[in-house]
């Protein structure tokens, strides 16, 4: 089992990332629909980002670093320092120490520094080019857990950090992994072998990793970044419209959007629904500026978090020994997609229920509940053993 851990993290860090989930929906239900405890959205918000998908995003990079590098994988004593490392996260968390949270998810980002930086420098093959934008996700990460850090640790001093905090981490970080490894596994999952052959005979023609990156990737990276800071400026339109630019190019240059999917695998069609969603939201952000928050969730469900769980079904069925066959049914992916996706627009529309608002969030959290559970049947047992 230690073995088997060591060369696929993500069968430790993909079910840790799951109970996330499921107990940041459960904390809606229970205020919303049953009264029970306070308003959760500090709770949820820290169990969501820098549990689910902080720990979705560790498991994926644990796993893939080593692969797309050729280079060793992880060690018995790495595997140790990532128990600690999850240990630590979700003890600060019920413990209720918020500074001590983001200092955990900040040494977390040390460590993935250190795990990628000595594989890096002993490469046999060069990672994707797009993964400039995860080592700027990385980025984000530092100075966005760090930020929050101390703006936790001493308000009032340090109070105005807060909103650079959070969209550094929540926003910029998990987007920018989002593009970075999706720009390449994306087309992968759609079938879309000339865009994945095009970027190997690309990163994979020599050693000098920042001499094969393209133009457009360093251009698209300045945009990107500037779209974050003017957005913490309060600049939001322009902001929301330098970033709607850059994952447009995304949209259309790495995952087709503009062509029809030849892939018939229902994983594919969801894959594609997701993307779909997050083009089309960094649109509407760029025009309901002042609804940013509600409009998100569009982006946090039903793309983050439907993204998350396609790729690591993908993940999971590539580790294991039968193959890709169950992507060919509908059964784990149009239903898991659908509730999905119809929890995003319940909780990106509820503030146009006043009445009802809160209730709202525990229907949307009930959805969330039902799709994550749909997908856990079918992947539960897949995540721990190769079935």
């Amino acid at each position: 089992m230690l073995n088997t851990l060591q060369k696929d993290p993500f069968r430790l860090f993909f079910p840790m990332a799951l109970l996330c989930l499921l107990y940041a929906a459960l904390l809606w239900v229970f205020y919303a629909l049953f009264d029970y405890g306070t308003f959760p959205l500090q709770k949820h918000t820290l169990l969501f980002a820098g549990g689910f998908l902080y720990f979705s995003i560790l498991g994926f990079l644990f796993t893939a670093i080593p692969r797309f590098t050729s280079t060793e994988y992880m060690g018995k004593k790495e595997l140790i320092g990532s128990s600690f490392l999850i240990f630590s996260v979700l003890l600060f968390y019920f413990l209720e120490k918020s500074d001590c949270f983001w200092v955990s998810i900040f040494t977390g980002f040390i460590y993935l520094i250190y795990f990628t930086a000595k594989r890096f420098v002993v490469r046999k093959q060069n990672p994707p080019y797009t993964f400039l934008f995860v080592a700027t996700g990385i980025i984000f990460g530092l100075i966005g857990s760090f930020l929050l850090f101390l703006a936790n640790f001493e308000t009032f001093v340090f109070e105005a950090l807060l909103t650079w905090g959070k969209i550094f981490f929540y926003d910029a970080m998990i987007n920018s992994f989002i593009l970075g490894v999706g720009a390449r596994l994306i087309p992968g999952i759609l079938g879309l072998s000339t865009v994945v052959e095009s970027q190997k005979k690309i990163y994979e023609e020599s050693n000098q990793y920042l001499d094969v990156i393209p133009k457009s990737i360093y251009f698209s990276l300045i945009i990107y970044v500037v779209s974050f800071i003017l957005e913490a400026l309060n600049f939001w339109m322009i902001g929301y419209l330098l970033r709607a630019i850059v994952i447009s190019f995304f949209s259309f240059k790495y995952w087709r959007l503009h062509q029809r999917l030849e892939n018939k695998k229902w994983n594919a069609r969801m894959l594609k629904a997701s993307c779909f969603i997050l083009f089309i939201t960094s649109w509407i952000l760029v025009f309901q500026q002042n609804n940013s928050i509600h409009i998100k969730h569009l982006i946090y469900i039903g793309s983050y978090c439907l993204l998350t769980l396609l790729v690591s079904s993908r993940v999971i069925l590539a580790h294991n020994k039968e193959g890709f066959e169950l992507e060919l049914k509908k059964s784990p992916y149009l239903v898991m997609g659908i509730l999905v996706i119809f929890s995003a627009l319940t909780r990106a529309s509820a503030y146009l229920i006043p009445d009802s608002y809160v209730n709202h969030l525990g229907y949307a959290a009930v959805v969330l509940l039902t799709g994550t559970a749909f997908w856990i049947y079918y992947f539960f047992k897949r995540m721990f053993f190769s079935v």
